[in-house]
């Protein structure tokens, strides 16, 4: 009984060896020591149970070898790139400038895909479950952070995602209605000090990140105001026009050409630096708005647990791209600034964002 399983076993081990021998390309292998196998039946049954083994033992470890190499060479295919927003937007212009320089250093393309809903929150839920191998990427935004103080999300925005690095980061631009009796900040919040509640905001919907910002912004002048919710930027910038709002944060290339026609007034910008495409506005600090000082940003980011070496083939790239001086001129025709960084600095930053709109939201009861 004993015997003729232990031959089952041995018959089983052969034929299972020779189906690995079988399945290489070339017919026939040299070894070492001149052990030679060969396709050829009457070969094979000259072989013995030690020599096949032995054969084995070279073979396998060689194709592991070449396995190992084929993984280091990332990319080996085109990458994706999910734009989480509309195409033809500021979003959308960006990640295609930014995949476009990639591209030519990696040597392989990245293509854009747009797949926009939920203020963002559709394209990341669709990133983070894609596989963490490098090969599906998204541009994240300020609005992923504000997602996350607001929504319900599926996903968790730190935990399950793996930042490869900033790109740019922008000022929103105050504007006001044309016909409001107000040319600069100091107007503007004496105006609502002596009328509480009647100047109404607008935004691109409640708890998006132009809505936290703003409210933010009245926390830090001391002034109570309406908010008015839209369903997108435009809608808002439409009726801020016709005079239904009074004033709004909205993003530089949505308002410049409004500004420039006399459409719209702008007073300041939200950063701590003045803006390119708006050198004469004051900050929010200079304008006497102290401690709000906040920017809209993009980032490269890719689904949790991808492997080390990509995060940093991937970042290296982006740092690289980032200071291309042609590319440097592109993003400050949209009112943005380059911003190279570390993943690490990356994530730090998204959670301190996630964590300051998340207690501006409390303050103003949205949950």
């Amino acid at each position: 009984m004993a015997t003729s399983r232990y031959r089952r076993n041995r018959v089983w081990a052969w034929h299972l060896m020779r189906q690995s021998v079988q399945s290489i390309r070339t017919p026939t292998y040299h070894f070492p020591s001149t052990i030679r196998v060969s396709l050829d039946q009457q070969e094979n049954d000259m072989i013995t149970r030690r020599q096949l083994l032995g054969a084995a033992s070279m073979v396998l470890p060689g194709a592991g070898l070449i396995h190992s190499v084929a993984h280091a060479a990332y990319p080996e295919r085109p990458i994706r790139l999910v734009v989480p927003y509309a195409p033809g937007g500021g979003s959308d212009v960006l990640a295609r400038l930014v995949a476009n320089a990639m591209s030519r250093r990696l040597s392989k393309s990245i293509v854009v895909e747009n797949k926009g809903g939920a203020g963002g929150a559709l394209g990341l839920e669709y990133v983070v479950r894609a596989p963490a191998d490098g090969y599906t990427l998204i541009l994240l935004s300020t609005s992923h952070a504000s997602n996350a103080a607001v929504m319900s999300l599926t996903y968790d925005v730190i935990k399950d995602v793996t930042p490869i690095g900033l790109i740019a980061s922008g000022p929103w631009i105050l504007v006001v209605n044309s016909n409001l009796h107000v040319s600069d900040v100091t107007e503007l919040l004496a105006l609502a000090k002596a009328k509480p509640d009647s100047l109404n905001y607008a935004s691109s919907g409640t708890g998006s990140s132009t809505h936290l910002a703003t409210a933010l912004f009245a926390q830090k002048a001391g002034i109570k105001v309406t908010h008015v919710p839209y369903r997108s930027s435009g809608q808002a910038l439409t009726d801020l026009i016709a005079g239904r709002v009074q004033f709004m944060l909205a993003s530089a290339p949505s308002v410049t050409g409004y500004v420039r026609d006399g459409k719209l007034k702008a007073l300041c910008v939200s950063t701590a630096k003045r803006s390119p495409l708006f050198p004469d506005l004051p900050t929010a600090e200079q304008a006497g708005i102290h401690g709000f000082a906040e920017a809209l940003w993009h980032g490269l980011a890719a689904p949790a647990k991808i492997p080390e070496k990509i995060v940093t083939a991937l970042n290296q790239s982006l740092v690289s791209s980032l200071a291309e001086p042609s590319l440097r001129k592109q993003f400050e025709t949209q009112g943005l600034e380059p911003q190279a960084s570390t993943p690490q600095e990356f994530s730090t930053m998204l959670a301190n964002d996630v964590a300051l709109w998340r207690a501006i939201a409390k303050s103003i009861d949205i949950s």
